[in-house]
């Protein structure tokens, strides 16, 4: 059961290669629809940035690595706002951590530990990189533009959000895990072995999760956002079922995972590789050619 979800992500990989393959010649680009479209196939892999390992990846990494810190300083009033709810919805949640923790320790169900099973394992990082390689060797067998960024943009913001962010949050904060068995409110900041705020696992699902379902927006619209947002959310809960981590800490690390998620997989990309841009103008559009 630990490997379920595994095995949804490579049979739904399966299950869509033939509309990819029908749509590759039509629409292969590698942004959503209201960013600019670039023809994968046209591009040089060791030029392209959604190409995982190519060398235009790596300095991809290096300039989003730079970029990750100063991004608040760009925040408009919406993103603030968000930001807010995030850090107030996990700041209220404070008030019932603990409760939730004693409740949990004697309400216990077959069913939803057999669930949580599942669920828990979106955000270990020992399945997600067999669900990065399983969907990889799919998208290079289709050649298909929209798997290839799927890859690209979920191991950058898993290793960015899980592996960067949730570290250094985590350290800062020295809060323990519930099943220490001490006061939810104690904070020990800049201690080691305390690795509980925010929800390493929960971050890394939102991560993966809003990356996959941004990028096939594009093609197949919403129909899979509720799929992988409740794996995600399954995630985070199991996290709180398995007296692993607090309500307050899934709630942050859900928003962190889907922010850096959210941006990276909208970023434009391969802009100094296109030749053919459609830009609005007026009412309409009009097309651009660079040479």
């Amino acid at each position: 059961m630990k490997k379920l979800s595994v095995y949804i992500l490579i049979s739904l990989s399966l299950i869509l290669t033939p509309s990819f393959a029908e749509t590759a010649g039509a629409d292969s680009a590698l942004q959503p629809k209201k960013d600019n479209y670039s023809d994968f196939q046209s591009i040089k892999w060791t030029k392209n940035e959604n190409f995982f390992g190519s060398p235009a990846y790596l300095k991809r990494l290096g300039k989003d690595l730079v970029e990750m810190p100063q991004k608040p300083l760009h925040w408009d009033k919406n993103d603030w706002a968000i930001a807010g709810g995030i850090v107030g919805g996990s700041l209220l949640a404070f008030t019932i951590d603990d409760i939730v923790r004693q409740n949990l320790k004697t309400q216990r169900s077959g069913f939803f530990t057999s669930l949580s099973d599942i669920t828990t394992h979106w955000g270990d990082w020992k399945q997600q990189i067999p669900i990065f390689a399983g969907t990889y060797i799919v998208a290079l067998a289709t050649k298909d533009a929209t798997l290839h960024k799927i890859v690209a943009d979920g191991i950058e913001a898993s290793v960015f959000a899980a592996g960067i962010i949730n570290p250094i949050l985590v350290y800062a904060t020295g809060r323990d895990l519930p099943n220490a068995n001490e006061n939810a409110m104690t904070f020990k900041p800049m201690t080691p072995g305390r690795y509980s705020f925010p929800s390493g696992h929960t971050t890394a699902a939102f991560a993966l999760s809003t990356v996959i379902d941004q990028n096939l927006r594009a093609k197949f619209g919403y129909w899979q956002t509720p799929i992988v947002y409740a794996m995600a959310a399954g995630c985070g809960i199991s996290r709180v079922y398995d007296h692993t981590h607090y309500v307050s800490e899934v709630i942050f690390g859900a928003g962190v995972g889907w922010a850096v998620g959210y941006w990276i997989s909208n970023k434009p990309r391969n802009q100094d590789e296109q030749t053919v841009f459609i830009l609005p103008f007026d009412n309409g559009a009009k097309i651009a050619y660079k040479f």
